[in-house]
C-alpha cells in the first residue's frame, strides 16, 4: 500500500491509495482530567497522589477547547487514546462522557494506564483493569468491547486495542489478524506507544513489546502503589503482535499517547506512528486521510 505522510506537532496530512473518500480525525489523549466530587469521597485514600497532578493546569477547560475544535473541524471521529481521566471517579468519567456526547460526534475510547487504576488497591493489573472498566469507565466506550474493537468510516478501519497494562493478550491479537485480513486500510489505536527498534534507547521510556520489558525496569510500583511487572517479561502475544503490526502491509499509521510528548516514527515504508502530545499540556492532533 503506497501512503504519503506529512505532519506538524498537532497535526498529519496522510495520502492513502485506494481510499475513497476523505477521512478526519482528532486525537485527544492523556487529558490526566480529576473532577471529584462528594460522591468520590470513599475512594480518597487511592486517588490522592493523582489527584493533585497537573493541578496548575485547567485540564477541564482545555478539554473542552479541544472538543470544540473538534466540532468546529467537522471530524469524522473523535480518537480518545487514554488517559483521560487520573483515576476512575464517577464525576471525572460522567464529565468526560457527557462533554463527549455533546459533540455527537463518533467516538473511540481505548483506556490508559491511569482511567482504570486507583494506586494501592490489592491485585493484578490484569484483574483491576478489568473491574473498573466495567464499574466506572463503561460509558465512554459507547457499546464497544473495551479490550478491543473496530470502527469503519470512509473506506478506513479503526481498530482499538487496550496494551494499557503494557501487554496485548492472544484474543486482542486474533482480533487484530482478522481485522487486518480484511484488507482495508487501517488505523491502528492504543494508548502505549510500540517499542519500535529505533526508539529503544538507554533512556527511553518503558514501551509496548520492549523485549527487556518486566520487573528490572520497573521504575515506578512503590510510587504507583500497585503490583510490580512480572520476572517473566512479556506475554509471547505481546511480542508477537508488535511482529504482526511491523509487517502489516495495509496498516496506514498508529496513534498513541502516554509519554506525553509529540514524536513520529516510521514503522516500515507505509506506516507511522503517532505520538501525541499531552491534552493536558494542551496537544492534540488532527489528522486528514486522503485518497
Amino acid at each position: 500500500m503506497h501512503t504519503k505522510h506529512t505532519w506538524t506537532e498537532n497535526s498529519a496530512t496522510i495520502q492513502v491509495e485506494g481510499l475513497s473518500n476523505p477521512v478526519k480525525v482528532f486525537q485527544i489523549t492523556d487529558s490526566h482530567i480529576s473532577y471529584d466530587q462528594e460522591i468520590d469521597r470513599p475512594y480518597v485514600s487511592y486517588s490522592k497522589r493523582m489527584n493533585t497532578a497537573f493541578q496548575d493546569k485547567n485540564t477541564t477547560g482545555l478539554f473542552q477547547q479541544m472538543l470544540q475544535q473538534a466540532s468546529e473541524a467537522l471530524v469524522d471521529l473523535l480518537a480518545l487514546t487514554g488517559d483521560q481521566v487520573n483515576y476512575p471517579s464517577v464525576s471525572a468519567v460522567a464529565f468526560v462522557t457527557n462533554e463527549v456526547q455533546k459533540t455527537g460526534l463518533p467516538h473511540l475510547f481505548t483506556a490508559g494506564n491511569h482511567d482504570w487504576h486507583y494506586e494501592g488497591m490489592e491485585g493484578s493489573s490484569e484483574a483491576l483493569r478489568e473491574e473498573w472498566r466495567e464499574k466506572r469507565l463503561s460509558p465512554l466506550y459507547a457499546n464497544h468491547s473495551p479490550s478491543h474493537t473496530a470502527l469503519d468510516i470512509g473506506g478506513l478501519c479503526f481498530i482499538a486495542i487496550d496494551n494499557s497494562t503494557y501487554q496485548v493478550n492472544e484474543t486482542q491479537l486474533s482480533f487484530y489478524q482478522q481485522q487486518i485480513a480484511r484488507g482495508l486500510p487501517t488505523v491502528l489505536l492504543i494508548h502505549i506507544p510500540l517499542s519500535l527498534p529505533q526508539m529503544r534507547t538507554p533512556n527511553s521510556p518503558n514501551l509496548c513489546g520492549d523485549p527487556e520489558w518486566g520487573a528490572q525496569k520497573d521504575r515506578n510500583y512503590i510510587t504507583e502503589r500497585r503490583q510490580r511487572w512480572p520476572e517473566s517479561g512479556n506475554k509471547p502475544s505481546t511480542g508477537a503482535f508488535l511482529e504482526h503490526v511491523l509487517t502489516t502491509p495495509n496498516l496506514v499509521a498508529v496513534l498513541c499517547g502516554h509519554i506525553h510528548r509529540s514524536r513520529v516514527e516510521p514503522i516500515n515504508d507505509h506506516a507511522f506512528q503517532y505520538i501525541t502530545s499531552a491534552g493536558a499540556l494542551g496537544g492534540y492532533r488532527l489528522l486528514e486521510f486522503h485518497p
